[in-house]
């Protein structure tokens, strides 16, 4: 599989650096053993300490970590740091990137699925995404803070001590009404992360797992969305009890990812195909779609997609036509 790739996104001071400090002091790994990848260096940056000036494409901090600047390209980077590691010999177990608080993560994420100079050599572990508590409602205003929330395998909140339990539980109900795949983790300025919160946590690729809150969620048949009174972004819940054919399945997939095209950033789904005992679970991002087998027994086929200004009764139509085809 080669070399976990953790990607941390998050608005401007949501507490990047912060978290990436306290991954670090709590690593499985020895600190050589960790790349890390910043898109810029702020004021405050990794273990605050360089031994090599940051105008310099690869630093070396003072505990052994390397360091690069994200201000050329990432493939390129990508490449040069794998040619040293494997001239070497050097045994490297995590790459973190951290991007700015306004880059869209989708490039990154394209970068590492696509180029053959990566492949077999680095995948994505996870995208994780910090917020701050206190700044929800400015997110909720800027389109690239609020790609970053969707794109999130996890999203970690940067809690203040002011915050009470109520304003916490409507703030993690806010987060899942954008990003229902995500799941949420709290952590302080105070308080290190435990390991298993930051590193192997292979969700990129992981089986869909859905929690509702009904209080919350508004159903429909075997649709559900999601409403907000702010921004565009929807998500969409679609199930059926029904066996689907493989064949109209990927059909149905080229469809909507071809007329989605910019407004589609996510989905993944459990499937009960025909041709399988099992359950396979799917996942697309990027225009990228994968597939796993599952050793899950078939219960009902369940797929969820987020994006922006999605057209809802289109989509329920044509996975309408996919059920009755596959009949």
């Amino acid at each position: 599989m080669g070399i976990p790739v953790t990607i941390v996104s998050g608005f401007l001071g949501a507490g990047k650096t912060t978290l990436i400090n306290q991954a670090l002091q709590v690593s499985p790994y020895p600190r050589e053993e960790i790349i890390i990848i910043e898109n810029e260096f702020g004021e405050v940056g990794i273990d605050h300490k360089l031994l090599v000036h940051s105008e310099e494409r690869v630093l070396q901090l003072n505990n052994g970590c390397m360091c690069c600047s994200l201000r050329s390209d990432l493939l390129a980077i990508l490449i040069s740091l794998l040619e040293t590691i494997e001239e070497h010999q050097q045994p490297i177990s995590q790459i973190i990137i951290e991007t700015t608080g306004i880059a869209d993560p989708q490039p990154i994420i394209q970068t590492l699925l696509t180029a053959p100079q990566l492949r077999g050599r680095v995948y994505i572990d996870s995208l994780l995404t910090v917020i701050d508590s206190d700044s929800f409602e400015l997110i909720e205003r800027e389109p690239q803070a609020l790609k970053q929330l969707v794109m999130a395998d996890r999203i970690f909140v940067s809690r203040k001590q002011n915050l009470n339990l109520s304003a916490l539980k409507k703030l993690q109900r806010e987060i899942k009404s954008i990003n229902p795949l995500s799941d949420i983790r709290m952590f302080t300025h105070s308080e290190t992360i435990q390991k298993k919160d930051f590193y192997n946590l292979k969700k990129f690729n992981h089986p869909l797992v859905f929690e509702s809150d009904s209080s919350e969620n508004h159903y429909n048949g075997k649709y559900y969305h999601q409403h907000h009174q702010v921004h565009e972004f929807k998500s969409i819940l679609l199930t059926s009890d029904q066996d689907i054919k493989k064949d109209f399945l990927l059909q149905w997939i080229d469809w909507l990812i071809l007329t989605n095209q910019g407004s589609l950033y996510r989905f993944k789904g459990l499937i009960a195909l025909q041709e399988q005992d099992f359950i396979v679970a799917m996942q697309e991002v990027n225009e990228q779609v994968n597939f796993q087998y599952t050793t899950r027994q078939k219960d009902q086929t369940t797929i969820i997609l987020i994006g922006k200004m999605l057209d809802e009764e289109r989509i329920k139509q044509s996975f309408d036509k996919l059920l009755a085809e596959s009949k």
